[in-house]
């Protein structure tokens, strides 16, 4: 937790220097995406139960997975674009049986660099996701935080690659018989982006 926390740190500072920068964008600006890739297993881990220890990457008990969002965002002013996004995850236990996440997310984004062929954005997503593990269903709630080279071909259209951290749990309160199944998991999705502006 702590590493996630000055790793979020060092991002901000990355970002803060977005706002001293000349600006491409103006407000009521508007930006869709779609993405789409794969996403690696990041961790699994249950604060509440001593006899889970954390699990790390090849250690979580899944497999290699999919990732693909659609997304709209309106810059709000020169410097920040809020919207949302839906997205669809899905990743294989060892034992074969599938989970899957279905995000949906109110959308922040941030272009630290941005000339007009190129931006550099940082994005944060919170909200909640829809998760099926075999026989169980569940509203969990969700957060990511990535970053977002692209590559603008032409005024409108955009191409690139986001990677980041995604992380959903799992949570009952000290009164449920599951308290000690309380989980995290974290997925690192990495995906091409195809954008258009206007």
């Amino acid at each position: 937790m702590k590493k996630f926390i000055i790793a979020s740190l060092l991002v901000l500072l990355f970002v803060f220097p977005t706002f001293a920068a000349k600006s491409y964008y103006y407000t009521g600006d508007q930006v869709f995406s779609i993405r789409a890739g794969v996403d690696f297993p990041a961790f699994l881990a249950f604060p509440n139960n001593p006899d889970k220890p954390t699990l790390a990457f090849k250690n979580t008990h899944l497999k290699l997975g999919g990732y693909a969002s659609i997304a709209y965002q309106v810059y709000t002013n020169p410097y920040l674009a809020l919207g949302g996004e839906l997205a669809y995850v899905f990743n294989f236990s060892r034992s074969g049986d599938l989970l899957t996440t279905v995000p949906l997310s109110v959308k922040l984004s941030v272009p630290s660099v941005q000339t007009g062929r190129f931006d550099l954005t940082f994005h944060f997503n919170a909200g909640a996701a829809f998760i099926r593990y075999k026989q169980g269903k569940y509203l969990a709630p969700q957060a990511s935080v990535s970053i977002n080279p692209i590559v603008y071909i032409n005024d409108n259209w955009g191409l690139g690659v986001e990677t980041g951290l995604l992380t959903t749990c799992e949570l009952y309160t000290k009164s449920n018989k599951l308290y000690t199944s309380n989980a995290f998991c974290g997925l690192m999705p990495v995906v091409l982006t195809l954008c258009y502006r206007h």
